[in-house]
């Protein structure tokens, strides 16, 4: 952030590192743990992320099958979902999950897991938990279908909605989207309570998911680097530049230093700063610490691949991100002479 001075950041770097030499000194010395850097987060979000979608109370029955995908545009190592919440007569309850869609697999048990069993009281006006036995994990890019049944005879099992849109949910983390409608007391039954097709089509999930979020941690492959949001990325290449510039206090940092902070900040760190020092707000909230839904900007925008502004070295790096110890070169940026 603007409000703290250069010197003031070199001093307290050298109170949490000493002893520091030069960074492109032959006997430098670095702390150990200055050279093992996570790469996720050793936490799940604490205060999880309520999604609740569109209750329109078109429908009652026995059951309701869609997909949940987990997006990948932000720096997502997984999400972790904990409970789903429905409303209804409810009685006996099962949640069931399925890798990649429910699409063609609505009446093949075996294709699905059950992760949830248990008897609730009716709740037609408020959303009930179905806690899951073991919370599911999503990491980014995945989708999962899932199944929510009632094994009440009847009509009034669990409220769903008619598809009024082509995404029934969606947020920075994760995108649900509609599916059909199960009119059986029995689970993937293909004969409905009027006999006929037990299925209907375009139908939509009415309740509540309940998840948490596990965040990568910045490490200096292009892989990583690139799912960070674009402020960040600018700030890591303007910090490094800052680093090869002769005369400036970071040079007395060792670079591998700086790849130490750069990994402890959270993933939308520069946003808060730009929104701190702007006075202003930069979104709907962070999200790194549960605190929020999540503004990040994705990997697009104006920043910059890291393999190609930290040269050849830098390419080869991200390419064998095992070589940890890693540190640039005199040359490894003569892609930013231009900027002095």
């Amino acid at each position: 952030p603007a409000h703290f001075s250069l010197q003031g950041l070199v001093n307290m770097l050298r109170r949490m590192f000493s002893p520091c030499e030069e960074a492109r000194s032959s006997n430098s010395r670095v702390p150990a743990p200055a050279h093992k850097r996570a790469k996720v987060a050793n936490y799940v979000v604490q205060s999880c992320y309520n999604v609740d979608t569109k209750d329109y109370e078109d429908h009652t029955f026995s059951g309701i099958m869609f997909d949940l995908h987990c997006k990948d545009h932000l720096p997502i190592e997984f999400i972790e979902i904990r409970q789903v919440w429905v409303r209804g007569y409810l009685g006996p309850m099962t949640v069931w999950v399925t890798p990649e869609s429910h699409t063609g697999k609505q009446s093949y048990k075996r294709e699905w897991k059950m992760v949830h069993r248990a008897n609730h009281e009716e709740s037609m006006n408020t959303l009930k938990s179905l806690k899951l036995d073991k919370p599911l994990r999503l990491k980014g890019g995945q989708q999962i279908g899932m199944y929510v049944h009632s094994g009440l005879e009847g009509d009034m099992g669990i409220v769903y909605n008619n598809k009024r849109r082509r995404v029934t949910h969606d947020d920075p983390h994760m995108r649900i989207l509609p599916g059909m409608a199960h009119i059986s007391d029995e689970p993937f039954s293909n004969h409905g309570y009027w006999g006929g097709g037990a299925w209907r089509w375009n139908r939509e999930f009415v309740g509540r998911v309940t998840y948490g979020v596990k965040w990568m941690l910045w490490n200096p492959d292009n892989r990583v680097h690139k799912k960070f949001p674009s402020k960040f990325r600018e700030m890591i290449l303007t910090i490094l530049m800052c680093h090869r510039r002769k005369g400036s206090p970071l040079r007395k940092i060792p670079c591998v230093v700086l790849y130490y902070l750069f990994n402890m900040l959270p993933w939308d760190w520069a946003e808060n700063c730009v929104s701190v020092m702007s006075g202003g707000s930069s979104g709907k909230g962070s999200g790194s610490r549960g605190s929020g839904s999540g503004s990040g900007s994705g990997s697009g925008g104006s920043g910059s691949s890291f393999d190609g502004q930290m040269g050849e070295e830098g390419g080869k790096l991200a390419e064998d991100s095992e070589d940890e110890d890693w540190e640039p070169e005199a040359d490894d940026m003569d892609d930013f002479k231009h900027y002095y």
